[in-house]
């Protein structure tokens, strides 16, 4: 009898681990270079015993993949307003190259523009960003502490987003947002398939 370990992976268990991975990096559990290494391991693993390595230190364990995965034609909500965790998945209809060359073309100074930087760049599958920013209770430190409440001036938060691209078809691109941002910044993903190629 085959052993678990021994079971072949399908790309719907290659697709879950690389989105567990994913989420472990916007929560801080995996820098970026190791999100890059493991991605790519991920989605080259043979066997269910592959993966298992790939998230072994972290919590959760291996995620199991969804019974079926049906495309959705439903638009991607940016949500409430405010500093919000987000995960986004968009199927573009153009090879990967020319996803990821748009991306930098569109996608990075807009990105540059509201104070994120590029802390990772790995052609053609992945952007990283990280913006550091006052948490929302500074200013009221500030106001109402007043001169000691300075002091909180120095607190800085980093929010991280991390861009992956995978192709799925000669033609065809899925694109996957996950991270921590303001409603502009989701709002502005959210149109990525929806904008003209």
């Amino acid at each position: 009898m085959e052993r678990l370990g021994e079971i072949r992976a399908a790309d719907a268990d290659r697709e879950a681990v690389a989105d567990a991975l994913r989420a472990h990096c916007s929560a801080g559990r995996l820098d970026v270079p190791e999100l890059e290494e493991r991605l790519s391991a991920a989605l080259t693993a043979r066997t269910i015993a592959d993966l298992d390595r790939l998230v072994a230190d972290l919590p959760g364990g291996r995620p199991l993949a969804p019974a079926s995965v049906v495309p959705s034609a439903t638009p991607v909500r940016p949500g409430l307003p405010g500093l919000r965790a987000f995960h986004q998945r968009h199927l573009l209809d153009v090879s990967l190259g020319r996803a990821f060359e748009q991306a930098v073309t569109h996608i990075v100074p807009a990105m540059v523009r509201v104070g994120y930087d590029v802390v990772a760049q790995s052609e053609p599958h992945m952007l990283a960003f990280e913006c550091r920013e006052h948490p929302a209770w500074v200013p009221f430190a500030c106001i109402f502490l007043f001169p000691v409440g300075l002091v909180a001036l120095a607190f800085r938060e980093t929010q991280r987003i991390v861009v992956t691209f995978e192709e799925v078809g000669a033609e065809r691109t899925r694109v996957t947002v996950r991270g921590t941002a303001r409603r502009p910044v989701r709002k502005a993903f959210a149109r990525l398939g929806q904008t003209p190629r």
